[in-house]
């Protein structure tokens, strides 16, 4: 799902920002892993603008495209990874806190 401004307060359960980039492969390639077998379990991903959000970037320390951020209900910071080695839903399933 897009990310827009209010979406984390808006939903339930655990949720998680998936920092991508149009230009970049591995960024794609998670982003069709997603599409083709969906998020692990309860977690809703938000796909966030890589390159027009450099708010979101400097608020959870994001330097590289393909980084998924953990958020709470408040939007503060759980955990992060980064998963450009391994652009996959399994990855991103074993970084789940």
């Amino acid at each position: 799902m897009d990310f827009s401004d209010g979406a984390i307060e808006a939903t339930a359960g655990p949720k998680a920002l998936f920092f991508h980039a149009a230009w970049c492969p591995q960024c794609r390639t998670l982003d069709e892993d997603l599409r083709a077998e969906g998020a692990p379990d309860g977690l809703t991903v938000f796909k966030v603008d890589y390159d027009a959000r450099t708010d979101l970037r400097q608020k959870y320390g994001v330097t590289l495209q393909t980084t998924v951020v953990f958020v709470d209900d408040a939007g503060e910071l759980i955990s992060s990874s980064v998963l450009y080695d391994d652009p996959s839903v399994a990855s991103l399933a074993a970084a789940v806190p």
